[in-house]
This record gives structure tokens, sequence and C-alpha cells, in this order.
């Protein structure tokens, strides 16, 4: 479970990473970067500036194209309703004339022509293609016009949803015969508050194509004009019927956008018409109100376009008189760092950069002092290393013979005591002979030690790979335990270092081990590994004495002992040797104890 579900978190982390990458140019230098990223801003500012203003514009255009179709609209409609309401007024007039009334009531035997004369002066053009004077039964009573229209118009449907009262005119809905439209206006014929009859006359609704052309320029570039019934069952563009538009003709107070016919997107805008049963809607395309929207936007574009190039031109120039003192400065400090130290540069400028150039001159001349007096420091200092090491060497040349020569002569002397004279000498004399001859051989194990640990501090170490399982074997078979003693050896690495060195912290950890547990029945060693702070350390632990875990800090130090020498011999260097060998290695050494329950001795060496 926990490796599967490291696998998407490391993805995770990688495509994170691969993104601030490719966002960040990370893989490019500051000179390229530089444009880039200026680039990036001005064209982030540019775009949302530049979709900003368009959208507020655009906004602002629309709602100007708006305020004025509803204007133009409204007019259209108080114009017509005027117009209408001017006609039906004649209309109404014409039918009370008295001839009409006489024609009417006599059932169309008397006073015909007066009546058709009467008639005959509201009508206006030839859009008026029949007229019919109808008695109070709708039968016909006069009809003049158009003979041919009389069969496609009937009076049959008009009175349905149109009601004229006495002293009445109103204006009927649409009609289409064909691609022909038509629309009534009829007038009650009163007498004396009665309806007698009615005056019935059929217009078509023909425009010439240059009036609408007309009617175009007066409405404005890319606006139409439709007249429709109010039920929605017809609609008219002035010239024929057409499909009804995308409207609602329950909520006609607001603006529609749909296709007009010819599938271009349109605004439109509807207003009934009083006295009648029509509607007038004006559509305007909404590209020409977009027009100037979409021509500052272009411009923006433009200009924005101009303003990128012009400032990736100028920053590239920038970056350019930028970068050059760095690659500079670089170059520099990189032969300084080879060790040429007379390295400077000459530049002209009086900015940050100038000042930046001016220190590092300083620095490197500076530095260029300091190298030469460190040399000659070290020089000096070297001569008297060499002196010290020198002297040294003849000191321990001395130690090694001049010291162990008398100490030579006291061991032979005693024990030619001991072999020669044996039988002369009484017991006391026996004893203190032993403790000379013994205390004279430690005291060269104590020269040796020191000669040890001095050639340690100045001797240099040489790493190779080590197989840890077979010296730790190595060394327990060849030290001389005396007793049966419990091993438990974990599987140890292969590490690199020091063989010889770290063969004799092994010997000194591993003797220590078995002589500080000689005394416990049963003596247990363990030899393994443990974690610390995520680095891998090895450790020897034992069942014995132990000590008082407060002097740990005493026992890696030339001499310190935690118990008598006649405990437990010892010459107290033996932790000493360790801690330097471990020390030269980069590691460290360490210690847990606790008295009476044995001791465990840490030690870590880093795996470069």
């Amino acid at each position: 479970m926990n490796k599967a579900g490291k696998i998407p978190t490391m993805n995770i982390r990688t495509n994170l990473k691969s993104w601030y990458r490719k966002v960040t140019f990370e893989g490019l230098s500051i000179e390229q970067r530089l444009p880039l990223l200026i680039c990036v801003l001005l064209c982030s500012i540019i775009l949302t500036f530049s979709f900003a203003s368009f959208y507020g514009v655009k906004k602002a255009a629309i709602d100007t194209g708006k305020h004025r179709l509803r204007t133009l609209t409204d007019q259209l409609a108080t114009l017509l309703s005027q117009s209408s309401q001017t006609l039906n007024n004649n209309i109404l007039a014409a039918a009370q004339h008295e001839a009409v009334k006489k024609n009417i009531l006599s059932g169309g035997t008397e006073f015909k022509n007066e009546a058709l004369t009467a008639i005959g002066n509201i009508k206006k053009d030839s859009t008026w293609i029949l007229i019919q004077l109808l008695d109070s039964a709708k039968a016909p009573v006069l009809i003049t016009g158009y003979s041919g229209a009389k069969a496609k118009l009937s009076v049959d449907t008009i009175f349905a949803g149109l009601k004229v009262g006495p002293n009445v005119c109103r204006s009927g809905k649409f009609y289409a015969k064909g691609d022909s439209v038509y629309y009534p206006i009829v007038a009650a014929v009163t007498e004396v508050n009665r309806v007698i009859g009615y005056l019935v006359i059929w217009r078509s609704m023909i425009s010439s194509p240059q009036g609408m052309a007309q009617l175009s320029q007066l409405l404005g570039t890319d606006a139409t004009l439709y007249l429709g019934n109010a039920d929605g069952s017809l609609w008219t563009n002035l010239l024929k019927p057409v499909k009804q538009p995308a409207i609602s003709h329950q909520n006609i107070s607001g603006f529609f956008e749909y296709n007009n016919l010819e599938d271009d997107k349109v605004i439109a805008a509807v207003q009934r018409l009083p006295n009648t049963k029509w509607l007038v809607l004006v559509e305007f395309s909404e590209q020409t109100i977009l027009e100037s929207a979409n021509l500052f936007l272009r411009w923006i574009i433009i200009i924005g376009g101009i303003m990128i190039t012009a400032g990736i031109v100028v920053t590239w120039i920038m970056s350019r008189n930028i970068i050059r003192p760095l690659n500079q400065l670089t170059a520099a400090a990189t032969r300084i760092a080879s060790g040429e130290y007379s390295s400077s540069i000459k530049i002209n400028r009086m900015d940050e950069l100038g000042k930046l150039v001016h220190a590092f001159n300083v620095m490197a001349d500076k530095i260029q002092i300091n190298q030469q007096e460190l040399e000659s420091k070290v020089k000096e200092r070297t001569e008297q290393l060499e002196t010290a090491n020198r002297e040294m060497e003849s000191f321990s040349y001395s130690v090694s013979h001049d010291l162990r020569a008398p100490l030579r002569g006291i061991i032979g002397f005693t024990s030619i005591l001991e072999e020669k004279y044996v039988n002369n000498l009484d017991d006391e004399a026996k004893r203190i002979a032993a403790i000379i001859k013994r205390n004279t051989i430690k005291m060269g194990d104590l020269i040796d030690d020191l000669l040890a640990f001095s050639k340690l501090g100045r001797s240099d170490i040489s790493k190779t790979m080590i197989d840890t399982d077979d010296m730790v074997k190595e060394v327990i078979n060849g030290l001389d335990a005396g007793q049966a003693i419990k091993w438990n050896i974990a599987p140890l690495p292969v590490i690199k270092g020091d063989m010889n060195a770290i063969r004799q912290v092994w010997i000194n950890l591993i003797s220590n081990a078995i002589k500080y547990s000689r005394n416990k029945e049963q003596p247990v060693i363990n030899i393994g590994l443990a974690h610390q702070n995520g680095q891998v350390a090895f450790f020897v632990e034992d069942n014995g004495v132990g000590f008082d875990q407060k002097y740990a800090g005493k026992l890696f130090k030339v001499f310190q002992r935690l118990h008598a020498a006649n405990e437990f011999e010892g010459t107290g260097i033996g932790l000493a040797i360790i801690e330097k060998v471990i020390s030269k290695h980069g590691g460290k050494v360490w210690v847990e104890a606790e008295k009476d329950r044995g001791a465990k001795f840490f030690f870590e060496i880093p795996s470069s």
C-alpha cells in the first residue's frame, strides 16, 4: 500500500516541477528569460485590458443600439398608429354619408352612384383593391374595385375577431392569399346609434423595393421592418408573408435576440399598434451594432502588437546592457577560481552594476594580496611543520630506541634474577622482581601505544573497500577470549575506509568488550548496525561491568580510565585511538552505558 501510494505522489511532484520549469523558463538564460518575461507580462496586460475594454465598448454599443431600437420602434408604432387613425376617421366619415345610408336602406337600389362617389373620394391608391358595402346582416349591397379579388377575400372571417360597434372603424388582421397579404378596414354605418350596415375596405400590403430601400434609409443600415398579427398568425415584411420571428407574444416589452431569415444574428424590439390587431417589429443586425466595438478591438490588437514588439526589442537591448557586465563578472570570477588572481574588469558605468564591478575589482585586488600573503604564510608554516615533524620523528626515534634500551635491560636483568638466583631469593624478593618485570612490560606497551597514537595523527588514510563481515570474524578469531562468549553478530555491510585503521578500531572495541565482560558467568557480545539520524552506525555491545553514563565524555581522551588498573589492565589510549581513526574518516563515535549492565559503543563512517 505504501509503495503503491508513493508512485502517484512522486508523479505529481515530478509534473509540478516540470510545469514550474516551463512557466518560469528555468532552462533559459537571464538574457533570454527577461525579454520573454516582459513579453508575457505585456501580453497579459494588453490582452486583459483589450478584452475588458472590448467587452465594455461592446456592452455600451449594445445598450446604445437597444436604446435606439426601442426609440425607433416606438416612433414607428406612433406614426403608423396615427396614420391608421387618420385613415379610419376618413373611412368612418364616408360610412356616415347620407347616400351610403340610403343605399343600404334601399337594399342597393337607390342612390348607388352617389354612394359610389362618396366611397370613391376616400380611395387613395391602387392598394385599395376592393370596397364592399354590407347591410346589417353582412349581405353585400354594393361592391366596387378589383372583381377578381372578391373570390379571394371573404368577409365571413373578419367579423369573428373584430367587434365594430356604432360610429366605430377598425383595422382587421393580416390575411395571406398566395404571396399577397391583405388586411380589412371595417367601419359601422350608423343611423340613430343603430348599426344599419358596414363599409369594408380591403387593402393590399404591397410595397415596392424602392420604397423599402427608402424606408431602410430612414430606419438605418441593416435595419428591417416587419408587421404582424398580434396573435402571431401572420407576419409580413411589407412585400410578402414571412416566417414568424422568434419572439414571445406574451412579453413584447423586452428585446429579442435570434437569427433572422438570412441566419444573421439580430436584435429586435416589438411594439403594439393602438386600435389595431397588429405588431410592429424592427430588427437591427448585431454585427452592425458591434461594428464600432470590433473596430476598437482590431485597433487595440494592432496597437498592442506594436507595443509588445517594441517592449521585446527595448527589453532585449536592456537585458544585453545588463547581462554583458554580468558575463564579464562571471568570466573574471571563473579566472579567479582557477587561480588567476590578477583579473579585473574595465567598465564605465555609474549605476548599480558599475558599483558592483568596482567592488569586484577591489575584492579581486584584495584576494590577490591576501593570496600572496597566504602563500607566504603557508610556506612559512609548512617549513615550521616540516621542522616539527622532523623533531617529532627524532623524538619518536629517541622514544623507540633510547627509552626501550633501558627497559629491555631492566627486563633482562629481572629475568636473570628470576632464573639464576631463584633459590637465593625469598618470596618477597620474588614478588618484587615480578612487579618490576610486569611494570616494565606495561611501560613498553604504553610507549608503543603513544607512538601509535602520535603516528596516527600525522599519517594520511588510504580508503579502500572493506568487507566488514570478514574483518570482524578475522579479528575475533585472532583474539584470545579465554572463556566461552556468546556472540551475536548481525550481517555487516561493505564500507570504504583505511583497512589497517578500521581493523584497529574493531580490535580495540572487541578487546574491550571481552575484557570488561570476563567476570560475567555468561558473557554476551552483540555486534550489529543501528540507525542514527538517517545514518547507519556500527555498534559493539557487552553485558560487562559498564560505567556511569555521566563519565562517557572522558573515555575517548588519552589516559582516561574509569576502572582501576588492578581491576582491568590497559594503557588508557585504546579508545582515544578509536576516536582519532573515526574522526579522520569524517565520522563520529559515542557510547551508551549503565553501571553493572554493560556498555554499547557506536561508531559511524560516512558512505562517501
